[in-house]
């Protein structure tokens, strides 16, 4: 997908929310890569059924599998790369939750309200009410688009398990997400204008963290209690871990230090090998974010914490991600960053200032459009905000 393919999309074919020419048509003007993706709930299960309009297939029988973009080599993968909004599950998620787990002494470099606000104000609400359409297109738009992407960044099912049932009862959401449909026609208005276009990225990305927080308030309510025994694994679609593996992102993109590892060690032999490398890769990443990048007697284990989770990517874009932003943290304090001037022609992955170069630059390519869902999109610019200097580009 090339980098305008969002800008393309997001300008050819959004019309005015709530027009009763509108046949839930935002699948392909928002992700190009998610245009095949389904229809939305029927009723209050949210269950998923067969849509009758033309084009648009159950989406939870509809599977993709493309291609991994990572810059890291896939040698040590062992299972299929599954992108896009809509792809199935190969190795969901698990459960444990705790937002307030951070070591406040060491101050985060930006939070991410901070992050957020470097993209634009937010929009005024939508004054308009929810009629029975605007709340079906809201719904088609979670279970096609944000849902799925959210899914597979956390690795998690819970998404479209139990989030509906929160976000239709979530009134300032729902009113969050009419901006967001409003935003889209104000640009396909504006023909393709960048400002326009990049303004409604910034709206995305403050639904897709208000969207993402629907399991941290979960987790609260059931007060980070599993509800499982503590013996066995938790359920694919369990809140509590989903939530702390959010907070991990969180800690990890704004540069805290957590105090302690709030998530699921796995166990050998109590589940498949997916399920257990699955595991092991966010229990990693929760050690990581422990580990304080201030001390230089940390050094080695988090050089030695980086290379575990090198070797536990797999393929999978949000691990590739996850990692890179890692590696940012990680090394950016450590080393100066190449110029445009003294960027070898050849990259050697051994050296610090080459690993930084690349995890940059992926990011960024992520953000600009290479990513495969929208999630991944917004989540990438997130990060790209963390640092100041763009990275230079790499050798041809």
């Amino acid at each position: 997908m090339s980098n305008m393919g969002y800008e393309q999309a997001l300008s050819a074919s959004v019309g005015s929310p709530g027009s009763a020419s509108q046949q839930f048509d935002y699948t392909s003007a928002i992700d190009p890569a998610l245009e095949a993706a389904s229809a939305p709930p029927a009723g209050a299960n949210n269950q998923y059924q067969h849509s009758s309009q033309p084009g648009m297939p159950n989406f939870r029988d509809l599977k993709r599998e493309i291609q991994s973009a990572s810059p890291y080599s896939s040698g040590a993968s062992d299972s299929p790369h599954l992108r896009g909004g809509a792809s199935s599950f190969v190795s969901p998620s698990v459960a444990s939750t705790d937002e307030d787990a951070a070591d406040t002494t060491f101050p985060a470099k930006r939070t991410i309200n901070d992050l957020l606000a470097l993209g634009g104000p937010p929009p005024p609400s939508s004054a308009a009410d929810q009629t029975s359409q605007t709340i079906e297109e809201t719904k088609h738009l979670y279970f096609s688009i944000y849902a799925p992407g959210l899914e597979n960044f956390l690795e998690t099912k819970w998404f479209s398990s139990k989030g509906c049932e929160r976000l239709v009862n979530d009134r300032p959401l729902l009113q969050q997400f009419a901006t967001l449909l409003a935003q889209f026609a104000k640009t396909t208005q504006a023909q393709g204008d960048p400002a326009e276009i990049k303004y409604t990225s910034s709206v995305e990305a403050r639904l897709v963290w208000a969207l993402a927080l629907l399991v941290r308030s979960m987790a609260r309510d059931l007060n980070g209690v599993k509800p499982e025994s503590k013996s066995l694994l938790p359920a694919l679609d369990d809140p509590v871990e989903a939530a702390h593996r959010l907070t991990i992102f969180e800690d990890l993109l704004t540069g805290r230090v957590a105090a302690s590892n709030p998530l699921t060690s796995p166990v050998p032999g109590s589940a498949d090998h997916h399920r257990l490398r699955e595991l092991e890769f966010w229990y990693t990443l929760a050690n990581f974010v422990c580990l304080r990048d201030d001390d230089p007697n940390s050094a080695k284990d988090i050089d030695d914490t980086l290379s575990a989770l090198r070797n536990l990517l797999d393929g999978r874009e949000n691990r590739d991600v996850l990692y890179s932003i890692a590696i940012i943290r990680a090394i950016g304090q450590r080393v100066s960053e190449y110029t445009e001037e003294n960027t070898p022609f050849h990259l050697d992955e051994s050296d610090n200032r080459s690993k930084l170069l690349v995890a940059k630059k992926f990011i960024q390519d992520e953000a600009n459009g290479s990513g495969t869902t929208n999630v991944i999109r917004r989540l990438c610019e997130l990060s790209t905000r963390t640092w100041a200097t763009p990275a230079p580009a790499l050798p041809k």
